[in-house]
């Protein structure tokens, strides 16, 4: 706000320094007014980014909560985010501009001459009225392209995940069609909002021109008959247009509201979902004793689990075994609440997890899945991505575990030691619990010996849960959970 009220300080400033022929002082002015502007936007930019990261944290959130449909993430993180970002970046500039410098410039016309003050004021209202009639259009062909795009990504993503089965079975050319088409006509609706958008531009721009010329005449007038002086009439002349800028400009980006407003409203549905909350953890004996009861959970409405009841010991190393598609890595995923079960209850300590905050059951938890997420960031920042980072014991945990890394790369890893990487990171965020799965799958003996002799020396006081089906990690175990399909 007070970089506004200093720009249009400098606008008048340097209109009236133009009005006395002062040419030198005016560009000093104009100068000081362009570096305002840059240090402004620079302000905005921070905003729009410090805003979208915190949205993309809370659908992050979300991922784990609940199912979510591949196309209303995609659109939602990237789309509707990338739309709220430019909110803050174009919109909110011109939205202040518009209600600080169009009192500013119109007080500032009124005690120089009060008959262009009254044209101005007339004629201003005209704006708003049409832009919000093309506002009803606009919403509406908007909420198509909005849906649209939803399932052009949705497409887009399902065809990448199945690509390897298509190419097998030939499929490839029909898919593209497919997807073609549905571009196409992601494509044509968006068109409908752009033209709907260069037309209000062009029906504004219309608009604001014809007043600055009804100023323009009647001023050209009145100093020919002598009714205003010459000075006050060029200071006019040059305050006129930009007293109806900010209008422009608005005019031009209420596309950007239009689509700013369903992307929010769509945000506040998408987040609007309770919450469970309840107990704190910090209330759980340490380590806890699991309890899984009558749990069912279905992928897509196909069961994977059913009625499953089991016990997994307090401060002991479990292995859960089964063949494969028996639900081992499902379960692990239900003890670690990224995902809640269809019917049946988790209890820690006699706690039910359901009635436990997310937040602080996640950060007694340690989980490691098959394929551990390696960041776009350097290898310390991936160890240290649960808190300070502990040099000491992070070099004794890679020697351990035979990892010689360089710590400040951000090339990739191989599998083995992106696997090896996930249980440190783990360790290191030193939890109670800790679910591993398959944290051994495709590793030498050697290197196995090496992951268990490690989980030894940490299982103090630790509830230690493993899907596996290694005979040396089922041998290892203290205690033995079988899963059959």
């Amino acid at each position: 706000m007070a970089c506004r009220l200093i720009e249009g300080a400098t606008v008048l400033l340097a209109a009236k320094f133009l009005a006395q022929f002062r040419i030198l002082p005016a560009f000093a002015v104009l100068a000081a007014r362009f570096a305002i502007e840059a240090v402004c936007a620079k302000k905005f930019l921070q905003l729009a980014e410090k805003f979208q990261l915190a949205v993309r944290q809370k659908l992050h959130t979300e991922i784990f909560r609940r199912e979510i449909q591949t196309g209303e993430l995609l659109t939602l993180t990237f789309d509707a985010t990338e739309t709220l970002g430019e909110f803050f970046l174009k919109l909110l500039p011109q939205i202040l501009s518009t209600a600080i410098l169009l009192p500013l410039f119109w007080l500032s016309a009124l005690f120089t001459d009060w008959i262009t003050a009254a044209i101005l004021l007339m004629t201003l209202p005209v704006a708003p009225v049409l832009l919000f009639l093309i506002g009803k259009a606009t919403a509406e062909r908007n909420a198509r392209a909005w849906a649209e795009l939803q399932k052009l990504n949705g497409a887009f993503k399902e065809i990448l995940t199945a690509i390897t089965t298509l190419k097998i079975f030939g499929r490839i050319d029909a898919v593209a069609e497919r997807l073609k088409f549905t571009s196409e006509k992601s494509s044509a609706a968006t068109l409908e909002v752009l033209k709907l958008a260069f037309v209000s531009s062009f029906a504004l721009e219309l608009i604001t021109t014809l007043a600055i010329a009804l100023v323009a005449v009647t001023l050209g007038l009145r100093l020919i008959s002598g009714a205003v002086e010459f000075e006050a009439a060029l200071f006019l002349l040059l305050v006129t247009p930009e007293f109806f800028a900010p209008v422009r400009k608005l005019g031009v980006m209420f596309h950007v509201l239009i689509s700013a407003r369903q992307a929010l409203e769509r945000l506040k549905i998408f987040l609007a979902e309770p919450t469970e909350t309840g107990a704190a953890i910090g209330k759980l004996r340490v380590p806890p004793e699991i309890l899984v009861q009558g749990v069912s959970f279905a992928y897509k409405k196909v069961p994977v689990l059913e009625n499953l009841s089991l016990k997994i010991p307090a401060g002991k190393i479990t292995a859960v075994v089964g063949e494969s598609g028996c639900g081992k890595s499902t379960l692990i995923k239900l003890l670690a609440g990224l995902i809640v079960p269809t019917r049946g209850e988790i209890f820690f300590s006699g706690i039910p997890a359901a009635k436990i905050q997310r937040e602080s059951l996640w950060s007694k938890i340690a989980y490691v899945p098959q394929a551990p997420h390696l960041f776009e960031a350097t290898l310390a920042e991936n160890f240290s991505m649960f808190g300070q980072l502990d040099a000491k014991n992070l070099a004794e945990l890679l020697a351990e575990l035979n990892l010689p890394l360089d710590l400040s790369s951000t090339k990739k890893i191989s599998r083995g030691q992106l696997q090896r990487l996930g249980l440190v990171r783990a360790l290191l965020k030193d939890s109670p619990v800790i679910l591993l799965d398959e944290p051994t799958a495709g590793l030498d003996v050697e290197t196995e010996a090496r992951v268990l002799k490690v989980l030894k020396k940490f299982a103090s006081r630790r509830t230690i849960v493993i899907a596996t089906h290694r005979d040396a990690v089922i041998n290892f175990a203290e205690h033995v959970i079988m899963l059959s399909n």
